[in-house]
Formats: structure tokens, sequence, C-alpha cells
């Protein structure tokens, strides 16, 4: 498989058997309510990486973070330091980064109160590698961002980088000033049985990052959560001291997973800019940016449009996550002009739609092919982003009688029509005005408590039905699932005869479907082989339909190609697996799988 460049975002490093979950305790519900009601928030990565943009010494520092130059450029730290000296921020506004996020309907502001290059962007009693001592700025830029914070309504949280410090000597991550220092990519077995280094490392957590996540608890009044990093760089032993520092401090404070591994943390965090996950607990975070780069880079212009943000939002929210978006200030304290459009017009949106989102849960419902759907309360919410060219909008799964429909669009919220398709499903007609909205909502208020099945329906008509590769479960030895990030929705490693992919689905009746496959292979020497997708009864257990086939290369793993494999017929009403495995394996994978398509006949 291709390489990538290790972005140190605990991409893989995942829950840990037998190991404790130090944070789940009686009152974990309480601590995690405003948590839950608020859904969405803002990010915001600011440092003296900031004032450089991406470039040292007038050449771009090729990394696909900026705030990682330091590293990437193997900048001394007496270099590095020196950036503080120009660090002026003279448009830094506390009250309109508060307000920016407010008017956006982000409910809690993450502020990098540390990051990994060590310099302190609060003022530090700790250390006097900070903002207030070191920059002719002079202010602390975090009292009036926890001022302004209480003045909107927004929570504030603090990120701090507590396993990394490039500027520190005993830290990991520099050894290009401290060639004895644990490397930016050494894990943690290549270094816990040296004695130097883990003493010396031990000093760096108990000497500064244990105070200063302390002074930071202490002296900026109540913070909604602290958010650790590379959490997976550190032992299970170093990890607790900070969860019992934040817990000692203030008791109500929420930690996040990177704080060590699983379990650790109140709640689980996905990679950076992972759009497709496998949930890895109930409460569960993603956090994207609207470019690529977390901190400023002058020349990051890949913009993500605000329906592309708001519709990797919803897919979290519908999954029970909260999604937090990152904004990355310029060196002089502002937002950069898109950013703020972007914000803009996500708070349009949220101003129509916020009953969609605050305060929801999982949908009940699953994925249907047209968008996404939250609840609450008594109350559906289908986020619609593909428009039914019929005008009717199937929804599956909801077996309670149906009280009203409406657009939350429609300030009078008149009644949409609404009849049943099944006991499972009903049938909501639609008026075509939505179509021009982004992402209309429809509210669906239901009788009762929820009675419904997350078991996908096969569409007939205005949609295909696709299984994508993050939606099954898989078994066997090798088989995994790709990081989720940008193009990398796809299965990896099917190495193994024993290795299979299924999903469930549900039939309304009897039909025939044609079928493709979309998967990437490389050459015969490295991908290849035959296949079997089989359709099995629920009920019975017995196979009605199977589909034999040959793997043909698309030139590369991840140039995904469609191919049509043929059709079958589903026999009756009924739920059903579908089941894909190989037969023979050629070359080191049989392919990629990104996802499966069942289209009406």
């Amino acid at each position: 498989m291709p390489e990538q460049e290790d972005l140190m975002d605990n991409a893989g490093h995942s829950e840990q058997e037998g190991v404790p979950a130090h944070s789940i305790r009686a009152d974990h519900d309480a601590r995690m309510a405003w948590w839950r009601e608020a859904r969405v928030g803002l990010f915001i990565h600011w440092g003296l990486y900031s004032l450089q943009g991406g470039f040292w010494k007038g050449e771009e520092v090729q990394a696909s973070y900026a705030e990682h130059l330091m590293l990437r450029a193997k900048i001394p730290v007496q270099q590095y330091e020196e950036i503080a000296s120009e660090f002026r921020a003279e448009r830094f506004e506390a009250r309109q980064w508060a307000r920016l996020a407010k008017q956006a309907g982000l409910q809690y502001l993450i502020y990098t109160a540390k990051h990994h290059d060590g310099f302190a962007m609060y003022d530090s009693d700790v250390s006097d590698y900070n903002i207030v001592q070191r920059s002719p700025f002079g202010r602390d830029p975090l009292r009036e961002l926890a001022e302004a914070c209480r003045e909107e309504g927004v929570k504030l949280c603090i990120y701090y980088s507590h396993s990394m410090d490039w500027h520190h000597p005993d830290s990991q991550g520099n050894t290009w000033d401290f060639p004895d220092n644990i490397g930016a990519y050494d894990d943690v077995e290549s270094w816990i049985n040296n004695e130097d280094k883990r003493t010396r490392y031990e000093n760096y957590l108990s000497t500064l990052a244990l105070p200063q996540v302390k002074e930071l608890l202490e002296k900026y009044g109540d913070i909604g959560l602290v958010w650790f990093d590379c959490g997976h760089k550190i032992t299970a032993e170093q990890g607790t001291a900070f969860v019992e520092q934040v817990r000692e401090v203030q008791p109500n404070c929420l930690i996040n997973r990177r704080v060590w591994l699983e379990p650790y943390g109140d709640y689980g965090n996905s990679s950076d800019n992972q759009p497709h996950v496998r949930v890895p607990r109930e409460d569960w975070e993603s956090i994207a940016t609207f470019n690529d780069s977390w901190g400023y880079k002058a020349t990051d212009h890949n913009w993500k449009t605000a329906e592309v943000v708001l519709r990797q939002m919803i897919d979290v929210l519908s999954l029970n996550g909260n999604f937090v978006i990152n904004v990355g200030p310029t060196g002089d304290g502002a937002f950069d002009p898109k950013s703020i459009e972007l914000l803009e017009q996500i708070g349009a949106w949220m101003q129509i739609n916020s009953d969609a989102v605050y305060g929801t849960r999982k949908s009940p419902i699953g994925k249907p092919p047209w968008g996404r759907c939250t609840i609450k309360d008594n109350t559906l919410y289908l986020h619609i982003f593909e428009w039914p060219k019929s005008g009717k909008l199937v929804v599956p799964g909801l077996r309670n009688a149906v009280l009203k429909a409406y657009a939350l669009a429609d300030t009078e919220h008149r009644a949409l029509p609404v009849h049943r398709l099944s006991e499972d499903d009903m049938v909501i007609d639609v008026p075509q005005e939505l179509m021009s909205l982004t992402i209309p909502v429809v509210a669906v208020e239901f009788e009762g408590a929820c009675d419904a099945s997350s078991v996908s329906l096969l569409y007939t008509q205005d949609y295909p039905n696709k299984f994508g590769a993050f939606d099954a479960d898989i078994a066997g030895p090798t088989l995994r699932y790709d990081t989720g990030k940008k193009d990398r929705d796809n299965l990896i490693n099917w190495r193994s005869l024993d290795d299979e992919a299924s999903w469930k689905f549900r039939s309304n009746g009897r039909g025939i479907w044609k079928v493709a496959l979309e998967y990437g292979a490389d050459d015969k020497n490295a991908a290849g082989g035959c296949y079997e997708l089989s359709v099995y009864s629920k009920s019975t257990g017995e196979s009605v339909a199977r589909i034999l086939g040959q793997v043909c290369s698309t030139g590369d793993w991840y140039a995904f190609d469609t191919v049509d494999i043929g059709s079958f017929t589903i026999p009756h009403a009924g739920e059903y697996l579908l089941k894909l495995k190989a037969t023979a394996i050629e070359g080191d994978s049989l392919m990629c799988l990104k996802r499966i398509v069942l289209e009406a006949n």
C-alpha cells in the first residue's frame, strides 16, 4: 500500500484489552450532560507557527499540517524561539472569536494552550516560554477568551499537547537539538526500558506538563474539557497521572480519549479529518478542518464547501458523535476571510435547523440512501442530502404512528402528507420547493417510545442501494478497515480465504437487482483472485442468490472502479445477509473494496 505522512493523530491506536476505564464513574452521565446537548464545537489552532504560515526562511515546508513546522523543517530551538519576538497579534479580538463561534451555532470552543512546539499561548507561571513573557503581544489571550466565552455563552475548552514538546530537552520529538531524546515517531516500546530516556521524559512530565495542566485548570475558571493529544506515545500509568490531575482540580471537566488510548477519557475520538468511522463507543467526537491544515497555512486553498462540512457534521451526529470544526487564525490573530464565510454559512443553516442538532442522539433507522437521521424525544429529523426525483421520501424502519411531518424551514410547520408503505416503512410527500435549500430537514413527530429498525431497506426507485465498506461487519485473520480518511473508506489486507465482509438488509418484496462492486486492485502480481457474493435468508439461513466473479486490475489499490458483475433475485419480503468472500487469492491481496451497489432492474 502507498505510504502516507505520519500525522501522529492516534490513527490505528485503539482499545487495550484488560485496561480499566479510569474516567467511568457514577456521575459520568451528569458530567457529560452539557457535551451531549452541545453536539457541535469550534477548534482553534493558533501559535508561533501561525505567523510563518507554512514557510521557513522563505521556503515552503512540505508538511500537511502547518503546526508541524518546527518538526518538519527541523528548526533549532534557538531559531524557533526568535519567532516569538515577531508575534504581535495586533488583530486578535477574543470577543470576535467567541462571537463567530456563537453565530455559527457552535456551542464549545477548544483553544490550543500549548501545541507540540512547546510555546504556551497563555500566561504560564510554570515556564517563561509563553506569549506574555516572550512576545511583544504581551497579553494573555486565554484570559481574554475565557471572559469572552462566558459573555457569549460558549463553553471554553483547552487543548494541551501533553506527550510531546519539541522545545523541552527531556521530552519527545526534537532529536536535531537533543539527539538522545525520544524520536517523534518512536513508539513506547522503543524507549520504555531505556533508563536515561524514560527518566528524563518523566522529568518533563512532572516538572512541566502536569504542572501546566494544573495551572490551566486553576487560573481560567470552569473548563469544559481538556483535549489531550498523541496519548499513544505515553504509558497507561502516565496517562492516568493526567486523568488524576484533571479530576483533582476540576472533577467535572471532561477528558478526551487521546489522554492515552481506549478506554481512557470520558469520550472517544476519531482520527483527524476522518469522515468514515466505525463508532468507537457511545460518546465520541470527530474533528475536521475547513481546508487541510489545522494551523494557518498560506498556500492551503483546498477549501471544503459549507455543504460538505454540514454533511460530514450531520453524518457524525447521526452516529451519536459530536462534531468540531477547526479554524487556524493567521499570525496576527484574525480569522481568514474564507473561514469566516464558511462559519457564516454554517450559522445560516443552524439558525433554521438547530432543533435537529442540539441534544439529538443516534439515528434509530440507520443510514437511508437519501441522507441521515437524528432523533430527540419523540421527533425524527430527516436530513435530506439527495432529493427523491419522485417527490416521495421513503422513511425506513419507523413503526410508530406518525402525528405530523413538516419541514423545519417552513415557519408555519404545515403538515406534509404521510402514508404507510409497510408495517416498518412510511412515505412522505415532500414539496419540490425544498430542493433549493442546502440540506433541508423534515421533522417527523411520532407517538410513544421509538420503535424502529436500523436494518437497511432496499429502495426500488430514486436511489441506488450502496453497501459501504465501513458499514460492513468483517471477519477473518487479515481483513481490516482502512483509515477512513479522504479516499480511504475501503477494506484492506484481504489476504485470507477466511476473510469475509457482510451487510444486513431488508426487502419489501420480490425483486431483481443489478449488482456492481466498486474496488481498487493493483497489477496482477499484487492483487486479484476470485470471489463469491451470496445472499442468505435471515429466517432460514439458506442461500437464495449467488454470483461468482474474478477481480480485474484497476491499475492501483486506490484507483477505484465500478464493475458490473451481474444480477440476482430476492425471492420475497424479509431480512437478508449479503456476504462477500474470496474463493481464490492471487498475489498479495484480493482487492480494496469500497462498496457494493444494488439497483432495481
